[in-house]
């Protein structure tokens, strides 16, 4: 399970400090990313060296406490072999420094190609997703 360590800056909180709820959806996309990247599978160079791309289907997140402006906090990610061309991201979101649980969510994801049709993702990604873990 990968863990990035995030901290809240104060243009994604409302005027009351609380974050406001859509800055989640970026959260859990740079902790996806990042996981991924550091894992040797990089989106940005796989859609502009092979036209592949990532694309959602379906998202979901659970609140349970809010973040608030200056918190500091840290997202799991442990990704799922859903289908043959699916993916589920699970991931949450805990506060630091007293580990509250914030949110949980779940991403279901698929690769497409450069006309947009849902791919079944390659050797090589396949190969990479096996070392972290993925079956």
């Amino acid at each position: 399970m990968h863990k990035l360590i995030i901290s809240v800056r104060d243009n994604e909180t409302y005027v009351g400090g609380i974050v406001h709820n859509s800055h989640y959806f970026n959260y859990l996309e740079c902790a996806r990313n990042t996981a991924l990247r550091e894992n040797g599978i990089d989106f940005f160079l796989l859609a502009s060296e092979r036209g592949i791309k990532f694309a959602q289907v379906q998202a979901e997140q659970k609140y349970k406490i809010p973040l608030k402006a200056n918190d500091r906090f840290y997202v799991t990610t442990q990704i799922l072999r859903e289908s043959s061309i699916q993916f589920r991201f699970v991931q949450d979101i805990y506060r630091l420094p007293d580990e509250k649980i914030c949110l949980e969510a779940s991403t279901i994801g698929v690769l497409v190609n450069e006309k947009g049709t849902p791919i079944r993702p390659p050797a090589d990604i396949l190969n990479l997703l096996s070392n972290m873990g993925v079956k």
